[in-house]
């Protein structure tokens, strides 16, 4: 038989571990990319911002300048038509403001009396004397030029409208007051059978010429309003002109 060795066996060496590759360093914050995108998607939307606000900032500026030269340009074209306008009525009547005036009121008391069968207290040639002052006084406002005064000064469509109308009503009224002293006067000079038929168709006339006067003068003293003028002379409005 063989006889085993009793030497001692040789050791095994340990197994070693695993080699590990070399660690790559992390990028700084700064530097990595999703952060450089984000900076830059944050930095154009700020410049976005800042160019919208300028450019508002820009238009308003411009809106600015261009509403206060409107308003210049309306003021002067409005003050041409006041200059004229308002001296006329002071002629035949009494400013009051952005109140309607009076106007004719002789006429209107004598046809008022002669329509209740009263006596008028007012003679023919007085009568005559106011009706050409009337006439007088609506065909210089007739004659002024308003459509080429207020035309590319300023005024939108409904201020332009306004005035136009404003015109051709009160121009109307005095017309229409006129005719009422005329028929004052025929009443006054008529047989008695033709004297209240008269009266009374004057009196219609001379209630016509109120009503137009009123709404024409309460369109021109609004319009006057809108550019910070007033109607006859109006105190404590804007840069309004005294009246008459």
């Amino acid at each position: 038989m063989a006889i085993k060795s009793k030497g001692k066996t040789k050791a095994r060496p340990a197994s070693k571990g695993p080699r590990h590759g070399p660690v790559p360093v992390p990028k700084p914050f700064a530097q990595r990319r999703w952060v450089q995108l984000t900076a830059v998607f944050i930095a154009g939307l700020l410049a976005m911002m800042v160019l919208v606000w300028a450019t508002n900032g820009l238009r308003r500026e411009r809106a600015s300048k261009q509403a206060a030269t409107d308003l210049a340009s309306r003021q002067q074209a409005l003050s041409r038509w006041k200059a004229v306008l308002e001296p006329q009525i002071t002629a035949v009547g009494q400013l009051q403001g952005d109140t309607p005036p009076t106007v004719a009121s002789d006429v209107t008391a004598a046809v008022t009396a002669l329509a209740a069968g009263k006596d008028a207290k007012t003679k023919p040639a007085a009568l005559t004397s106011s009706a050409k002052a009337l006439g007088k006084a609506a065909a210089a406002i007739d004659s002024f030029d308003l459509a080429g005064t207020i035309t590319e000064q300023g005024f939108d469509v409904a201020a332009s409208g306004a005035l136009t109308s404003s015109k051709a009503e009160i121009v109307e009224a005095l017309r229409l007051y006129e005719q009422a002293a005329t028929l004052a006067v025929l009443s006054l000079s008529s047989p008695t059978h033709l004297t209240t038929q008269l009266a009374e168709r004057a009196k219609g006339v001379s209630d016509a010429a109120f009503t137009l006067l009123q709404s024409g003068w309460s369109e021109y003293a609004s319009t006057l309003k809108l550019s910070q003028l007033s109607a006859g002379g109006s105190p404590g409005v804007g840069l309004g002109l005294p009246g008459g």
